[in-house]
């Protein structure tokens, strides 16, 4: 049997790898010339291959902003676990997990603009995500939160919405506003889950 030419298939692991690295490039583009500057053969020519690869590995350029967002949110995840690690109390766990919401985006302003200001994204395509398994898991972290500090609740959803809505709030007037002299964000945040827990 005659062997065919080209490159063997790439293993799963050289497939997520190849997407990192396309990730890297198009995060990069965003944080320096904006999201409008991301092109498929930009991207092709910062990576060193023909513009069809990576439409191999992305469907077009909001695959690769659902990737970058989805990449940002575990991220954040990551560092809220990582310090739920040594936190028992439901509420301190609460209150340590909201904390460290609000720090990461105030800490990477870039990766808030890009999740919660992107430009030239329809609706359809935030609904996609947003109602998406994986993301829904970054808003149900607090939803068990919530739940474990008040366990006889019922409206854990209203609670939830409340929360994150207010996080945001705080996160994005910090970041967006940074002349007016706001209160503390970590007394804001405190403020806030004291009207969610109370």
């Amino acid at each position: 049997m005659a062997r065919t030419a080209g490159r063997p298939p790439r293993s799963k692991a050289e497939i997520l790898e190849f997407r990192s690295k396309i990730g890297k490039h198009a995060l990069e583009i965003y944080r320096t010339e904006g999201f409008g500057a991301v092109s498929m053969r930009r991207l092709a020519r910062e990576v060193g291959c023909a513009p069809m690869t990576i439409y191999a590995h992305f469907e077009g350029k909001t695959d690769i902003l659902r990737y970058l967002w989805a990449d940002v949110l575990t991220d954040m995840s990551h560092d809220i676990e990582k310090k739920l690690k040594s936190v028992v109390v439901p509420s301190e766990r609460l209150q340590t997990a909201a904390q460290t919401f609000i720090a990461y985006w105030i800490d990477h302003p870039d990766h808030f603009r890009l999740v919660f200001m992107s430009n030239d994204v329809t609706r359809a395509d935030v609904s996609t995500f947003v109602m998406d398994d994986n993301t829904l898991a970054h808003v149900l972290m607090f939803s068990d939160l919530i739940r474990n500090v008040l366990p006889q609740e019922h409206d854990v959803k209203m609670r939830t919405d409340t929360l994150i809505s207010g996080m945001i709030g705080i996160a994005f007037c910090m970041i967006t506003i940074p002349d007016y002299p706001w209160a503390d964000a970590t007394l804001m945040t405190k403020q806030l889950l004291t009207s969610i827990i109370t």
